[in-house]
C-alpha cells in the first residue's frame, strides 16, 4: 500500500506533533507500506528521519492565500497522486480532495467550524469572520461527502460534526489521539504539594480568543484577593502574535498587563516539545479553561505527568478526564479560583486526582490510534467500530 499524507497545515503545535507521533506508529505497525507526507517547508528537516518508510516532501502552499491552498489541495495534489502511484490519500486537516481518484481517509479535527459556542463568540467579530468560518464549514462538509472514511479525535467532535454535516453519518468514527508519558521526564506518581511559598500553576496552550483565557486571568485576580501565593507558567500571552481586533483579545490583553497580576505570571513564549514538557515537571497544578476543542492534548500530558487537573466543565474535558479532574463553571472566575484553592489546600484530593489522572492517561495510546488509522487506510472496516467506543 502506498499512502500520501496531506499535512500541509502542520506548521506548528498539535498538527506538527501529530505527524511526528503517527510516523513512529506507521513504521512499527505497517513497515511494508510506503508513506509520503507533504509538509510545510519549515517542517521537512525535523520530519525527514522520523521513520524508514516515511518520505517527506516540502511545499510553500501553507503560506499562500486561501485560494492558493485550495488550488494545491484540488489540483497540485491530484497530480501528485498520479505521479507517485498513490493507493490512499490521508487528508489530515479537515479539508479533503473533492472527487478523489483514489481511496481517501479524512481527519476532521477543528471544532471551531462546528461549535455553536464559537458561532456565538463570532457574533461580535464582524461579518467577514462569520462568513469565513461558515465557508470553511461548508468546504469541510463537501470534503466529508468525498471521503470514504472520516476520523474524529473525540466523541464530542464527532457529535458536533454529525449535527452540522449529516453526510458523515455511517462513515465517521472516533479515533482518539494518544499521549507519550516519556515526553515528561521524571513523571511521578505523587507530588509533595507546596504548603509554604508560591504554588506553580500551569496552562500550556498558546493564546486564542476562544480558549477562555480571560476566565483564568480573572480567577488569578480572585486568588490574589484571598492571599493565595502562586505563580502561573503559560505560553498563553494575549500579545504573542501582536495586536488583534476582537473585543475579547482587548480585554484579555489589558488584564494580562495589570502590574499586580503580571508579577505572578511568567509568559514563556512559544516553546518546542522538549521545553514544553519541562513546564510540567516545574508545576504543581494544571488549570485548563478552554471549552471549544476537538481534543485536549494538554489535559492528557498533564495527567501523564502527575499533575492534578482543574478544568472548565465542558463535554470534551469530561470526555477525556472523567473523574480524574475537578471542574469549574466555564466562565465563572470565582468558581475557577475556588476549585484551584481546593486542590492547593486539600492534599488528599490532589493526590487522588494525580492517581486517577495517571491511570486515565494510560488509556490513550498512540499505538492504538495507529492501529485504527491503518485499518481505515486499508479499508478494513470491521476494525473501525471499536474506535467509537466510549472511554469510561
Amino acid at each position: 500500500m502506498r499512502v500520501l499524507l496531506n499535512a500541509v497545515s502542520a506548521k506548528m503545535g498539535g498538527a506538527a506533533n501529530y505527524i511526528r507521533n503517527i510516523a513512529r506508529e506507521l513504521e512499527a505497525l505497517s513497515p511494508e507500506d510506503e508513506f509520503i507526507c507533504v509538509l510545510p517547508e519549515k517542517q521537512v528537516d525535523t520530519a525527514r528521519e522520523l521513520a524508514r518508510n516515511f518520505k517527506v516532501i516540502g511545499t510553500p502552499a501553507a503560506n499562500g492565500t486561501y485560494l492558493q491552498r485550495l488550488w494545491f489541495d484540488q489540483v497540485t495534489l491530484r497530480r501528485m497522486l498520479q505521479t507517485e502511484g498513490i493507493d490512499v490519500l490521508y487528508s489530515t486537516a479537515n479539508l479533503g480532495m473533492l472527487a478523489c481518484p483514489c481511496r481517501q481517509v479524512l481527519l476532521v479535527r477543528n471544532m471551531l467550524y462546528f461549535s455553536s459556542a464559537y458561532d456565538q463568540l463570532l457574533a461580535t467579530a464582524g461579518l467577514k469572520a462569520r462568513f469565513e468560518n461558515a465557508m470553511r464549514r461548508w468546504l469541510v462538509c463537501l470534503s466529508v461527502r468525498s471521503a470514504d472514511t472520516v476520523l474524529t479525535p473525540s466523541r464530542t467532535m464527532l457529535g458536533a460534526l454529525l449535527e452540522r454535516c449529516p453526510a458523515a453519518l455511517g462513515k465517521a468514527v472516533v479515533n482518539y489521539y494518544g499521549v507519550r508519558p516519556q515526553r515528561v521526564n521524571g513523571a511521578i506518581a505523587q507530588r509533595a504539594h507546596i504548603t509554604q511559598g508560591p504554588v506553580t500553576l500551569l496552562y500550556s496552550s498558546l493564546y486564542a480568543e476562544h480558549k477562555n483565557v480571560g476566565t483564568l486571568l480573572r480567577a488569578l485576580q480572585e486568588l490574589m484577593k484571598s492571599d493565595v501565593a502562586y505563580r502561573l507558567l503559560t505560553p498563553a500571552d494575549p500579545d504573542w502574535q501582536g495586536p488583534r481586533r476582537s473585543a475579547i483579545w482587548h480585554r484579555d490583553s489589558e488584564m494580562a498587563r495589570d502590574p499586580e497580576l503580571r508579577r505572578r505570571i511568567e509568559f514563556t513564549g512559544v516553546l518546542d516539545g522538549r521545553a514544553l514538557a519541562g513546564l510540567y515537571t516545574r508545576s504543581d497544578v494544571f488549570v485548563y479553561p478552554s471549552t471549544i476543542e476537538s481534543f485536549g492534548h494538554p489535559l492528557l500530558e498533564a495527567m501523564a505527568a502527575g499533575l492534578p487537573v482543574v478544568a472548565a466543565d465542558a463535554p470534551i474535558n469530561r470526555e477525556l478526564c472523567a473523574d480524574s479532574a475537578i471542574y469549574f463553571s466555564p466562565y465563572d472566575a470565582l468558581d475557577c479560583a475556588r476549585q484551584i484553592r481546593r486542590v492547593i489546600e486539600d492534599v488528599c484530593l490532589a493526590d487522588e486526582l494525580i492517581r486517577r489522572g495517571m491511570e486515565r492517561s494510560r488509556g490513550f495510546q498512540w499505538r492504538e490510534h495507529g492501529f485504527r488509522l491503518i485499518a481505515a487506510l486499508a479499508n478494513k472496516d470491521s476494525a473501525l467500530p471499536a474506535a467509537a467506543a466510549a472511554r469510561n
